[in-house]
């Protein structure tokens, strides 16, 4: 009898971790099947709070779009391009622009903030999902 009541605690401590998980509790690291640049874009991404808006898992939250599946409409050059300066290429890009109107916050230049090869390790991790 005792048994069964070890088992089933243990079941249910089992079942706790795995839901937690799938919640994104424990997601403090990058996706090892990462490449080592996206890697370290994950943890740029974090550094500079782009999850505030997009969210930790690039899900996107009403301040900023998702960011998965991005590769049809952009590369790493144009990506970084835009990191550094988001107002530039929303004035001469209509799709950009009419994105940048459905949320209430413009989204930031990191030129200051951010490297060249940091942007192009963001990219890199943003181009992965």
């Amino acid at each position: 009898m005792m048994r069964v009541g070890r088992y089933a605690m243990a079941l249910g401590w089992l079942a706790a971790v795995v839901i937690l998980i799938g919640c994104g509790a424990g997601q403090d690291r990058p996706d090892p099947n990462l490449s080592a640049e996206a890697q370290q874009g994950w943890h740029a991404y974090r550094a500079l709070g782009c999850g505030s808006c997009h969210g930790d898992q690039l899900e996107g939250k009403r301040s900023g779009p998702a960011l998965t599946g991005i590769t049809d409409h952009w590369h790493e050059e144009t990506l970084v391009t835009y990191l550094k300066d988001p107002a530039a290429m929303i004035k001469t890009t209509p799709r950009l622009a009419y994105r940048a109107e459905q949320y209430p916050i413009a989204m930031p230049g990191f030129v200051e903030k951010a490297d060249d090869a940091t942007l192009a390790q963001i990219a890199a991790y943003l181009l992965a999902y």
